[in-house]
């Protein structure tokens, strides 16, 4: 059984505001534990129609990934065309009750009276390619493609972050699938009236975990943890799309884990 828990605490997001003291290790084995279904496919096939009203034609491209080979164990791998790695461990969050509820609350006060198209589960599965797509980016260091998916002040905030805060190493690893994403969490939704200007922003937190290849040929283990906040304008109505107005990487990190002791 892995000590990813331990692993997980030692590093700095533990000071995230305790979001991550919610965390949990599942009990992991390669043999019994079945895995949690990915965030995505929790989603009812019917909500997926409601996708296009919660993104913006951009991010809606986020959506599009290729087919995977299935995983299998291996403790050493070589970096070539035909690369199999282990499951990563699950993970469990446990939220606060009352912050729960009052998302919840607010969501459904979306719906009811702002905004009658709006979906959370397709909020949360266009959310999550969309958060995987800008990972894509930083990996690929193709400021460019943010065009169109982040707002312009978190768009200059985010190339600054590139350049100054992080590493080579963590952009090499920062990129994620929807796969690897173990826990994303809606923290707050708040809906201000301005005027006649109306306004929704959703604070989401992501954990993911990876396992990443080393030029040793060794995997180890990644951590991500990010921060992203989604924006609506609802001061003419429904038809304007969402977008990411903040961006935060709060951690990437590579773990002393490795697929040998986490069985």
């Amino acid at each position: 059984m892995i000590n990813i828990y331990r692993a997980i605490q030692n590093s700095q997001s533990f000071i995230w505001n305790g979001f991550f003291h919610s965390v949990r290790l599942l009990k992991y084995s390669s043999s019994s534990c079945k895995k949690l279904p990915p965030i995505a496919s929790v989603i009812h096939k019917s909500q997926t129609s409601n996708i296009r009203n919660t993104l913006n034609p951009s991010l809606l491209t986020c959506m599009k990934f290729k087919n995977t080979p299935s995983l299998t164990i291996s403790r050493k791998i070589h970096l070539t065309r035909s690369i199999s790695v282990p499951r990563t461990p699950d993970l469990i969050y446990f939220p606060d009750v009352l912050r729960w509820l009052k998302t919840k609350v607010k969501f459904k006060y979306l719906r009811n009276v702002w905004d009658p198209s709006f979906s959370e589960g397709a909020f949360i599965y266009g959310s999550t390619h969309a958060i995987c797509r800008i990972t894509e980016i930083i990996n690929n260091n193709k400021v460019a493609e943010f065009e169109g998916l982040l707002t312009a002040p978190a768009r200059i905030k985010l190339i600054e972050d590139m350049t100054k805060k992080l590493t080579r190493t963590q952009r090499e690893i920062i990129r994620l699938h929807p796969r690897d994403i173990k826990i994303l969490v809606p923290m707050s939704v708040d809906l201000s009236k301005t005027g006649l200007g109306k306004e929704c922003k959703v604070l989401m937190r992501v954990l993911a975990l990876k396992w990443f290849p080393q030029r040793s040929g060794y995997l180890r283990l990644v951590l991500v943890a990010l921060q992203s906040e989604f924006t609506k304008d609802y001061t003419h109505g429904i038809d304007q799309d969402w977008n990411i107005s903040s961006f935060d990487v709060m951690e990437c990190t590579v773990l002393t884990e490795t697929p040998s002791n986490t069985l």
